[in-house]
């Protein structure tokens, strides 16, 4: 699943475990179970685990790709 995220802030859960990768742009996470925000830019990435929730702040319009990982 490919798309594109507009600055603001936002908490997304997923059922399955995850894999965002940032084509474009940056952003700040908030992973579970962590308490410091990362930042990701164009060409980084980052995995979720499956059933949890996790936050974004997005600063400028970025172009992400996911994958969900059996």
């Amino acid at each position: 699943e490919t798309g594109v995220m507009l600055p603001g802030e936002y908490e997304f859960g997923t059922d399955k475990k995850e894999l965002m990768e940032i084509m474009s742009g940056d952003l700040e996470v908030l992973l579970p179970g962590e308490s410091e925000w990362r930042t990701i830019q164009g060409g980084e990435s980052f995995e979720v685990p499956a059933s949890s929730k996790f936050q974004l702040k997005i600063s400028g319009i970025t172009d992400y790709c996911c994958s969900y990982l059996d």
